[in-house]
């Protein structure tokens, strides 16, 4: 899950018009009320609302109804949580819903508390009593307004889940450092495409599809690993074996060995099964890697040629089957490896057994 802050432009907007909404009204107002600092901070708060995301006759009107309470009641906290109540509807007045609407109007009216309590702080500071009262009514109001700002906040800060992200954190840490290293550079790859590429776009879900692919076959390629002994004591154990078989006079004793050795030898070739199964998979890999490089780039960097160029169209489209096939390729490897995992799982106790069978019948030939 990440948080993302969108639309940059309407929240540069909102704080400008905030502020220098709420500085002018608070001086327009100061011949006429001690309440200016106030009402300037709420119609500003109002005024950069409205030029960041509309709806203006409806936020100023709300913000002329919060304002009543400062003239017609005693300038009183519970006052004040009315006035804070009533603007928090004109802050949050829009598109929205749900929690993040029920999030935006309890927050609009604890910031526009906050405000209020900023500007009245400022107007009474000890430090700006010798200040000129319409420079100290415009800093108020100006403080209150930057205050409102974060009541915008819910606007612009969306929670995403990235599934990418999701499969990247999940890879198991046992991982073979080379298709850890092919893993990185698709989410690389993955983050770049998400930073030039529009969230509808759908390249960009290719290229999401295509690294949660190359991220899946990398975590199962953790569970096809080999196990037991390794080629040099398998080597080393067929030695042995072989001489004594070459040495033993006894007919039962030398099927055992004979037996064993087959074993180990069965367990050698399934080993090397699965190595050349991974050397395979880590190609189509590294080959599915390349694809999804080559495609983001072309997908980002051609991106303002799409509509006037047929012929970069074409290429995207073609580098788009490469990289579907490519994926595909991956998928199939990765179950062709799921046979060579069971048969060295099968064959590994008929190994274990033969060497035992062989150690009793040597023991009670002994005896």
């Amino acid at each position: 899950m990440d948080l993302r802050f969108t639309d940059h432009p309407s929240f540069h907007r909102a704080t400008v018009g905030m502020v220098g909404g709420a500085a002018l009204f608070g001086m327009a107002l100061h011949p006429l009320t001690p309440m200016a600092p106030l009402a300037g901070g709420l119609l500003g708060i109002a005024a950069g609302a409205s030029l960041a995301h509309g709806r203006t006759p409806w936020r100023m009107l709300a913000a002329a109804v919060a304002m009543i309470p400062l003239f017609a009641m005693h300038a009183t906290w519970p006052a004040l949580a009315i006035v804070a109540s009533v603007m928090s509807l004109a802050v949050a007045a829009g598109s929205l819903r749900g929690v993040r609407g029920a999030l935006a109007v309890c927050l609009g009216a604890a910031v526009t508390m906050l405000g209020m309590w900023t500007a009245l702080r400022i107007g009474h500071a000890r430090e700006t009593m010798a200040w000129p009262p319409l420079a100290q009514t415009a800093v108020s109001a100006a403080a209150f307004g930057l205050v409102g700002v974060i009541a915008m906040i819910p606007r612009h800060v969306r929670m995403v889940f990235d599934p990418v992200t999701t499969a990247m954190r999940a890879l198991p840490t046992k991982l073979d450092s080379e298709i850890r290293a092919l893993c990185e550079r698709s989410m690389t790859i993955w983050t770049g495409a998400k930073e030039k590429l529009d969230e509808n776009d759908s390249g960009l879900a290719l290229v999401r599809d295509g690294v949660l692919k190359t991220l899946e076959v990398a975590a199962k390629s953790a569970d096809v690993e080999v196990t037991g002994a390794s080629d040099a004591l398998l080597a080393t154990r067929m030695s042995e074996l072989d001489a004594k078989i070459a040495a033993s006079i006894d007919a039962e004793a030398k099927a055992q060995y004979q037996s064993a050795r087959a074993a180990l030898d069965d367990q050698r070739r399934y080993r090397d099964r699965i190595h050349q199964g991974k050397d395979r998979m880590i190609a189509r890999m590294h080959n599915h890697v390349a694809a999804l490089e080559k495609f983001q780039l072309a997908a980002t960097g051609l991106e303002a040629a799409r509509a006037a160029s047929a012929g970069t169209m074409k290429q995207l489209e073609e580098l788009s089957s490469d990289v579907t096939a490519s994926g595909e390729a991956l998928a199939d490897l990765d179950l062709e490896n799921e046979p060579a995992v069971a048969a060295i799982a099968a064959i590994a106790p008929k190994a274990d057994t033969a060497a035992t069978t062989v150690a009793d019948t040597t023991a009670a030939a002994l005896t």
